[in-house]
Order: structure tokens, then C-alpha cells, then sequence
């Protein structure tokens, strides 16, 4: 466990810094009222799921007007239950009386219920998140980031199909045995089955009856369940004492930028929900000529680019780019949505460089950003694409197809892309000519000529990305 020395603005008395004591006629309008030691606490990030009840449980607002132990033991669930292969997550809640209304005995036996039942939804987190616990001083905050999906929980309607499943059940029994009796002692057809094709395969995987049987095959594990109500168990003090910090001479810092000297605005900005910022700012690696002069500049020698007004600029040029669906668009075009006053061609081009990339002299959506693309193989596969545009000037959608059921043979997760996916991507940055699929905005060769640096950066880019989808071009070019 590691411990973050306080920001500059909440400490009062420091070895490393000094207090500013302000003069007796100059009134601060935003006093320090209180200094706090912040402690990071990692041991529990990666077992750790923050729970959020969108739909408030009956059972919470009908204790909300009792006494505090009603309250605490309401929200305790009596019952829990995890998959955690699929961030799956059951919880049990006892249904009180008094929230039946007084009507329990005119409810259909399926729906008499004693306890009620809670289903997660698994979301990924876009931003920093972390749980705290401030001690009892109020001078010390323990931080626990979090790794984990958020698990939102909904009230689950089983018990209601369940009932349905169980009449069609008790049907179709009937059914059979009714059939039984009237086919006995007749010989049965033979009949023969089509061997299932790649395509049909493929569709099957995806579906959402695959989909469930999937969840389904994967065992149910109980978790213990430590309310609030009472003493708390050995099992739960053990819990609570790995929030605390044990390390505390050990310090941290935030992350600064590779590319400037400032004060860690990096990390600042890695706080943005939207990716275009976050994820090029965090992989510097992932990124062409950041800070460096990339030709005859209007900006003066030495001068220092504003990090914070690119990272501004990139995320206007995510919403342009994402536009029709992440085609591609010339930098003559990019260049005449801002003054050049106030944004020159190197800001332009440094914004460009965390959010998109050069094809054939077009600038394109990074498919990490492409919100129309929504699983990792997908963003794959338009990586591909651009490539072999970047490459040979076309495509063939045959061998694409072909590629990605070879790749999905061998690995369930490319599965999901099948003809009818390939076409879609494939008309959003190139159309159907003489047989082949060319880029529906022609090369700009002048871009290149203008700016020769960033060009060859770009370069060194897809050479980096060739290597990392050398499996899929291999398929390809087969």
C-alpha cells in the first residue's frame, strides 16, 4: 500500500512546503478549514464492486420512516450469489409486511413472495472511480481505487417466467405422452441433419440463446453475507482493516506529461470520460510527433503548445470525425472548422495525433474511438481495413470474409464478425468499384508533401500496426 502526499492547497504545515499566511487586510474568500493526509489503499481494487440500485428497492423506502435499525437491516441483503466469469450478481431481499400493503392474501400463489430478487448489469468504468473512508478525526482519507465493473442491480422478473416455463412444460408433457400413444408400435423415420456451415455456426455463437446458455453453464458461487445490523463478524473486521493504508512512508505522485515540465495536468486529464483524450495522453507510445515540429509552423521557435488547449481541440475533433460514422476527412477540410488564429497547424496536427490517424492522406476516427463499433474484434477489424487501404489502395471482401472465419475457427470471440458486419464497416470509409473496395475520398498526396515529418511518423505507426495484425493480413493475403 502506498500513501499520496496532500495537494498544495489543503496543506497547512509541511517539511516541503511552507504556509502562505495571508496579511490581516486581505481576507481569503476560500479559507483552508482543515488538512487531511490522503492514503492510497490498493489491496482491495481488485475484489472490490461499487453497487448501484438505479430503481430504489420497495423494501428501502417503506423502512425509510423507521428507526435506524429497521433501516440497516432492510438493506442488508439475507442472501447473495456471484458468476463471476460473466459479472454476474444475485441478492436477495426479504420483502417486509408493510410493503405488501396488507394484500398478500389476494395474490396469486406465483407472485405470493416473502423475498425479492436482484440482477446485476455489469458497466465498465469510464473514469477514475474509488471508494474513501474518512477516520473518525476527520484527518485521515484511505482511497480505494476501482478496478472492477460497476454492478447495477434491478429487480429481477424470473419468478413470473419461471411460472410460464413451468405451464409450458406440464403442456408439452402432455402432448408427448399423448403422441407416444398413438405412434406405439410404428417405426420411426430416420433423418438426416445438414452439416452446419461456418456462417450458421457463427450466427449461432452470436445469439442470444448461446448467449444465456453460456451464463447458464457457469455454476453459481454463495457469497457469506456480513450485514451492518449488530456486531460485525471477524470475517468483515479483517475486510475493513485493508482499507488502511499499512505502508505510509512510502509516497506517490500523479502522473506528469513525457512531453512537458507543468503540473501534472496528465493526470488531470486522464480523468476525462471521453477516451480520444485519455487513452492518447496515457500511451504516449500511441502517439505521432507530440510536441515536435512537424514542418514550417506558424508558430515562433521554442514556443510552448497549451496541452490543455489541444487536449480541448481533440475532443472537438472526435465529434467531427465520429460523424458519418468515422469516414474519412482531408486535413483541408478538418483545417477550415477552426481560425487559424487561434488554432494553428501544429496544434491542429498535435490534437489530430491523439484521436486519429493517416490513411492515404485522410485523416480517420481512431477505431478505439469509434462508439459505433462496441466490442474489441470489431475495432480489429477496422484496423485491418485501414491498413490494407494504407497498403494496397483496395480491398477484397471476399478474402476478408474468408480471413475472419478462418480466425474465428480457432478463437469464439471473432465469432461475432460475419459478412454482413465486414460490408457494414467496409461502406463507411470505402465504396464498391470494379469488383473492389476503394477509399471513397481520394489520396491527398499534398498533406504528405506539406507536412513530411508527420507523415513518416504515420508511417511508423501502421508499420507497428502491421505487426500487431500479422496474423489476420497473413489470412488475408493467403
Amino acid at each position: 500500500m502506498m500513501s499520496s502526499p496532500r495537494p498544495e492547497s489543503v496543506i497547512s504545515s509541511s517539511a516541503a512546503f511552507s504556509p502562505i499566511i495571508p496579511d490581516d487586510d486581505d481576507e481569503d474568500e476560500d479559507p483552508i478549514i482543515r488538512s487531511i493526509d490522503v492514503f492510497i489503499s490498493p489491496e482491495l481494487s481488485r475484489t472490490l464492486h461499487l453497487l448501484q440500485f438505479p430503481i430504489q428497492p420497495v423494501i428501502t423506502s417503506a423502512s425509510s420512516s423507521s428507526n435506524k435499525n429497521n433501516s440497516s437491516k432492510a438493506t442488508t441483503p439475507i442472501e447473495a450469489k456471484l458468476r463471476p466469469k460473466h459479472n454476474m450478481l444475485e441478492l436477495e431481499y426479504p420483502i417486509p409486511n408493510s410493503a405488501l400493503g396488507g394484500h398478500s392474501h389476494q395474490q396469486a400463489d406465483n407472485i405470493h413472495l416473502t423475498q425479492r430478487t436482484f440482477t446485476s448489469n455489469a458497466i465498465a468504468p469510464v473514469t477514475h472511480m474509488a471508494l474513501a473512508k474518512l477516520d473518525k478525526a476527520g484527518e485521515r482519507l484511505d482511497i480505494i481505487p476501482l478496478q472492477k465493473d460497476v454492478l447495477q442491480m434491478r429487480p429481477s422478473f424470473k419468478h413470473l417466467h419461471n411460472h410460464e416455463e413451468e405451464d409450458d412444460t406440464q403442456t408439452n408433457v402432455e402432448k408427448a405422452g399423448d403422441s407416444n400413444t398413438t405412434i406405439s408400435g410404428k417405426q420411426k423415420p430416420i433423418l438426416f441433419q445438414k452439416k452446419e456451415s461456418d456462417r450458421s455456426a457463427s450466427a449461432r455463437r452470436n445469439s442470444y440463446a448461446h448467449k444465456k446458455a453460456s451464463e447458464e453453464s457457469e455454476e453459481w458461487i454463495e457469497l457469506d453475507v456480513h450485514g451492518s445490523e449488530g456486531k460485525w463478524s471477524s470475517v468483515r473486521k479483517d475486510e475493513l482493516r485493508k482499507i488502511v493504508c499499512a505502508n505510509r512512508e512510502q509516497t506517490i505522485q500523479l502522473a506528469k506529461s513525457k512531453f512537458t515540465d507543468g503540473d501534472g495536468g496528465h493526470y488531470v486529464r486522464s480523468l476525462n470520460y471521453m477516451e480520444s483524450i485519455s487513452s492518447a495522453f496515457a500511451d504516449p507510445a500511441d502517439m505521432m510527433v507530440m510536441g515536435e515540429p512537424t514542418s514550417e509552423s506558424t508558430t515562433t521557435a521554442g514556443e510552448d503548445v497549451d496541452e490543455t488547449a489541444v487536449a480541448e481541440l481533440a475532443s472537438k475533433l472526435v465529434v467531427l470525425l465520429q460523424e458519418g460514422l468515422g469516414k474519412m476527412i482531408p486535413f483541408s477540410v478538418l483545417r477550415s472548422n477552426f481560425h487559424t488564429e487561434k488554432v494553428s497547424d501544429e496544434m491542429l496536427i498535435m490534437a489530430l495525433s491523439s484521436c486519429a490517424v493517416l490513411v492515404r492522406g485522410n485523416f480517420a476516427l481512431k477505431s478505439s474511438l469509434a462508439q459505433f463499433l462496441k466490442k474489441d474484434v470489431m475495432k480489429e477489424m477496422r484496423d485491418l481495413m485501414m491498413l490494407l487501404l494504407n497498403m494496397h489502395g483496395s480491398i477484397q471482401r471476399e478474402r476478408l470474409v474468408r480471413a475472419f472465419e478462418t480466425k474465428a475457427s480457432t478463437d469464439d470471440d471473432y465469432a461475432v464478425i460475419n459478412a454482413d458486419i465486414i460490408t457494414f464497416v467496409l461502406e463507411t470509409m470505402a465504396k464498391l468499384l470494379n469488383g473492389c473496395w476503394v477509399s471513397k475520398v481520394p489520396d491527398d498526396v499534398v498533406f504528405a508533401a506539406k507536412f513530411p515529418k508527420f507523415a513518416a511518423c504515420h508511417g511508423v505507426y501502421w508499420m507497428r500496426k502491421k505487426k500487431m495484425l500479422k496474423e489476420l493480413v497473413e489470412l488475408y493475403e493467403l
